[in-house]
């Protein structure tokens, strides 16, 4: 029996040698660590929601609101236990755990005959560092860097074809529905899992082994929403949270047919050229995967319009196309087949300087964001001490410093009620949703500064200063 696991565990070493043998191990590491490592700095930051379900919350809360939400029970187990320890943790394991999905998909894309090994490769790295999702600092986003790594952990052990990896593999999906996009993200492994075995088994085992565990895969989502139907729906306030949209849903066929037509027109231009044809096909790949992860969001009515889908004002809205990166990385890899072989290189070295560039960007207004809010906390706690603010004041919070904030966005009134609690300052209402007007408060405070982003970035120093003067009329 002994000798029977040990046979086991060495056969899944050599097995995991080989599927992630080839990995760009130094490239990936740099420019992914060059990219994302900015949260790590100043790791017990809060961001956005993390002020109204983290922060001062008892331990349950965080999983008590999620559930309400219609989220299984298990949405926010580990992220509590996680909270418990330190904020830190969350952050550490969000940056690997984004890194270790690159290394899944990479052993995904091995099993994809179409694909050169160069262009594996390159896909990966795009996977990895394209600029996409950066809210995924916040605490309260953990739940869907959990499902990311778990469904692409999934999707490796889906496609390694053994019996008992896909057990874990179905244990691993069904855990990653918690986000719910995975749902519909979810005919991907599937359907590569079905060609797989199309191509590789006979048909005795096709008929006993290959229908029973596809109609298992099939049945997995449909038995997800059996039980969350029955034992975790939403609570009346929360229904919209997950509700289809049918005139959300239609925003995405432009996306497919406008992309497809664009492909289609180039596909007659170089019709001779069969490498260029190639090309193009794992372009439209690409495109198709690319529009299929944002329909959940479109469909929900979380991406409004197709601006949002490219914003760099982006505020918190990155997490709804925290699919999009493999779908975005096939067609760059697609395009790259298509230009000459003497561009091809400079073109791949620009486009990952670009997105490493910008990955900086916004990961340096990340950490100016973290020493902005400790810094509002002195200058709130100073107006305090100077009786500028009293227990009657509606305050209206101005905001003209928000190219020190996370991809530009606004804060919420949780997190300005909690800044102020943490400066002991009393007042009636904070708030920044609203223009300052008699009516609508009795004090606004405007947040200025004298210093430029790169000045910022070289001295620390953000030259804060609040403007106090009361709303007119």
């Amino acid at each position: 029996m002994n000798s029977v696991a040990t046979n086991a565990i060495k056969n899944g070493i050599r097995s995991t040698r080989v599927s992630i043998s080839g990995f760009p191990w130094p490239s990936a590491v740099i420019l992914y660590s060059i990219s994302w490592f900015w949260p790590l700095l100043r790791p017990n930051t809060l961001y956005w929601d993390d002020w109204a379900f983290i922060w001062a919350q008892p331990k349950n809360y965080l999983n008590e609101i999620f559930v309400d939400t219609g989220l299984p029970p298990w949405r926010a187990l580990l992220d509590k236990q996680l909270i418990s320890v330190g904020y830190w943790t969350l952050q550490s394991l969000t940056f690997l755990m984004f890194f270790t999905a690159g290394i899944y998909l990479y052993s995904i894309l091995q099993k994809i005959k179409c694909l050169t090994f160069e262009q594996t490769q390159f896909i990966t790295l795009i996977f990895l560092i394209i600029p996409i999702n950066h809210s995924r600092v916040a605490l309260v986003l953990f739940g869907y860097t959990t499902s990311y790594f778990l469904f692409f952990l999934a999707w490796c052990l889906l496609i390694r074809l053994r019996s008992y990896l896909f057990v874990c593999s179905l244990v691993f999906f069904f855990w990653s529905f918690m986000t719910h996009s995975f749902l519909f993200f979810y005919i991907l492994p599937v359907a590569h899992f079905v060609r797989l075995n199309f191509a590789n088994t006979s048909l005795v085992l096709l008929n006993r082994i290959l229908i029973l565990k596809t109609t298992i895969l099939l049945a997995l989502p449909f038995a997800y929403y059996a039980l969350r139907s029955k034992f975790w729906y939403p609570t009346p306030e929360w229904e919209g949270y997950h509700r289809f949209k049918i005139d959300g849903a239609l925003k995405v066929l432009p996306l497919l047919i406008i992309g497809t037509l664009i492909i289609g027109i180039f596909w007659v231009f170089v019709r001779r050229k069969i490498s260029k044809i190639q090309g193009l096909k794992t372009v439209l790949v690409g495109w198709l995967i690319f529009a299929w992860g944002l329909f959940p969001y479109f469909a929900n009515g979380r991406i409004p319009d197709y601006a949002s889908i490219f914003a760099v004002r982006s505020d918190w809205g990155g997490r709804h196309i925290m699919l999009t990166p493999l779908g975005a990385a096939i067609i760059i890899a697609g395009g790259g087949e298509i230009t000459s072989n003497s561009l091809k290189r400079r073109l791949k070295t620009i486009l990952l300087a670009v997105f490493v560039a910008f990955n900086i960007f916004c990961g340096t207004q990340i950490y100016l964001d973290s020493l902005k809010k400790e810094k509002l906390t002195e200058l709130f706690a100073k107006a305090g001490e100077a009786g500028e603010f009293k227990p009657s004041s509606q305050i209206i919070f101005v905001d003209e410093t928000k190219k020190f904030n996370s991809r530009f966005s606004t804060y919420r009134d949780p997190e300005l009620r909690a800044i102020l609690a943490i400066s002991d300052v009393n007042a009636q209402v904070i708030t920044g949703k609203v223009e300052c007007s008699s009516d609508q408060g009795d004090l606004e405070v405007k947040l200025e500064s004298n210093k430029t982003y790169l000045s910022a970035i070289l001295t620390r120093d953000l030259g804060l200063t609040l403007e106090i003067s009361a709303c007119s009329p």
